[in-house]
């Protein structure tokens, strides 16, 4: 019995370590906690900010996919994703809305999104987006579709 707690414990402990927090400089001696949502806990990560938003509202989130922009309503929409398993024999996508003053990318360019989580409502209903700080375009590509 004492094993199984053990080996218990060591598979949360495992698990924790997937949403890892990384600490970086914002400027002079000040620190900011950003938020990575990795590669290896992608789904787990984003699952998790929809189901517990008050842990990660005002928060820096930073974050790495496929930068897609499109309208809806006669308005421009944008979201950094990831393709995942769907249901129903489609595949999915996983990621967050964004928002952003600069110049957008070009859909389906690799980004870095680093920005506030915020509430906001788009057509009467309550949704998350990332107020974004910065919109990077990368030269490499990470995992376009991933599992966990």
């Amino acid at each position: 019995m004492r094993k199984k707690i053990f080996i218990a414990s060591i598979i949360g402990a495992v698990i924790l370590c997937g949403f890892a927090v990384t600490r970086g400089a914002v400027s002079g001696n000040t620190e900011q906690t950003v938020i990575e949502i990795r590669e290896r806990m992608f789904i787990t990560q984003i699952t998790d900010i929809y189901v517990n938003p008050d842990e990660y509202l005002g928060k820096t989130i930073k974050l790495e996919g496929i930068f897609d922009i499109f309208r809806h309503d006669g308005e421009i929409y944008c979201s950094v994703y990831r393709n995942s398993p769907g249901c129903c024999g489609e595949d999915g996508v996983v990621g967050l809305n964004v928002t952003w003053d600069g110049e957008y990318p070009n859909n389906d360019d690799w980004v870095e999104a680093v920005g506030v989580l915020e509430d906001v409502e788009v057509n009467g209903f309550k949704n998350f987006s990332l107020n974004l700080s910065s919109l990077t375009v990368l030269p490499n590509r990470g995992a376009e579709f991933v599992t966990q």
